[in-house]
């Protein structure tokens, strides 16, 4: 068995620390989380002794048995099974006070279950793997209590910060163009849910070109006639391109389940955003640590269906799923057209070699 001990100094009052880290949901804010759901609560306090979770990090999925709960100094658990295997002596995360705020430190003690050569398995893979994944979640919850945000990072000229923004606003577009196309190829039904939100389509209008856009959001809040999305764009200082559009057309489609319908779209004002506020982050934490990430009050976009079609707004839609289809239709011919000419030079291939093998 070998022992890995992270740690971190955060600049906030010992018990607001320990509540952070007590609900494990929050954890899911972190890159190294995919989801942590409490599957079954303790009798006390819903992660107190006896509490199960279940983990998936970017590495592998456990799950795990909270066994000490000491507010505000320790939290405990074990991993009871997961995947990959390992063997699990327990974990513990301690909190005490010190100068600068509360001294987090999180050890665990483990190797990996396999036949031989465990201690250097968990040495050179493991616990490396293990170390990034447990500061990542360190990392998260300091932004998300204290938000370290540095005046200079706020003040620093524009000419410094557009490399960073043109390499951020690259990455999402990939990645949402990723999405966007499994959503496509399996017609609604691959990586249409994460983090027990749903994926749907946001189709605007382009506020210059009133070309048709559309960006693949996460839904927080979705009910019969309201769905609730956050213009987050991860916690930049500057607003979504498809929220900018929306403000400027607010008619707006919705391609929920693969079925395409006509919204109204208004930003939130201050008391409906109070309310609706809780209930987004309750469904995906990362939404409050977002926030701490910019001086920008990040926007919170309610879509009620319409139904009052046939603006100017629909006919540009309908133009638009128009051209999309016309373009698929094309790409469909194009392949079926490059299938049958490879067809026919192998039957023509083979029907030349043929008589040349009779010949023989």
């Amino acid at each position: 068995m070998q022992k890995l001990t992270v740690e971190r100094v955060i600049a906030a009052p010992i018990e607001t620390v320990f509540n952070w880290f007590a609900d494990t949901e929050n954890y899911s804010a972190s890159q190294a989380v995919l989801q942590n759901k409490l599957i079954q609560p303790a009798a006390d306090v819903p992660y107190g002794v006896g509490a199960v979770r279940k983990v998936t990090w970017f590495f592998g999925r456990y799950t795990e048995r909270i066994t000490t709960y000491d507010a505000p100094h320790k939290i405990g658990w074990v991993i009871e099974s997961g995947f990959p295997a390992i063997r699990h002596q327990g974990a513990e995360l301690n909190f005490s006070e010190v100068a600068g705020g509360t001294r987090v430190v999180l050890t665990t003690t483990a190797e990996a279950a396999i036949p031989f050569g465990a201690d250097f398995a968990t040495r050179t893979f493991g616990f490396p793997v293990l170390a990034a994944g447990y500061r990542s979640v360190l990392k998260t919850a300091e932004v998300a209590i204290t938000s370290p945000r540095k005046a200079q990072q706020r003040t620093r000229q524009g000419w410094l910060a557009k490399p960073r923004n043109y390499v951020f606003d690259q990455v999402l577009k990939l990645i949402r163009n990723i999405h966007h196309l499994m959503l496509k190829v399996s017609g609604g039904k691959w990586g249409n849910k994460q983090f027990g939100m749903a994926a749907i389509e946001l189709h605007v209008l382009g506020r210059k070109s009133k070309a048709r856009r559309t960006a693949v959001l996460w839904v927080p809040v979705m009910e019969p006639g309201r769905v609730v999305l956050v213009a987050s764009k991860e916690g930049d200082d500057r607003d979504p391109e498809w929220y900018k559009n929306l403000v400027a057309t607010p008619e707006v489609e919705l391609t929920i389940d693969g079925v395409t319908t006509p919204w109204l779209a208004h930003t939130a004002d201050r008391a409906e955003k109070a309310e609706l506020w809780p209930r987004i982050v309750k469904a995906y934490h990362g939404f409050a640590v977002y926030q701490t990430r910019t001086d920008r009050d990040i926007p919170v976009v309610v879509c009620v269906p319409r139904e009052d079609v046939g603006s100017a707004a629909d006919q540009a839609f309908a133009a638009g799923r128009a051209k999309a289809a016309s373009k698929a239709n094309e790409a469909a011919a194009s392949n079926g057209a490059a299938g049958a000419t490879k067809t026919a030079g192998a039957t023509k291939a083979a029907g030349a070699a043929k008589p040349a093998a009779a010949r023989k």
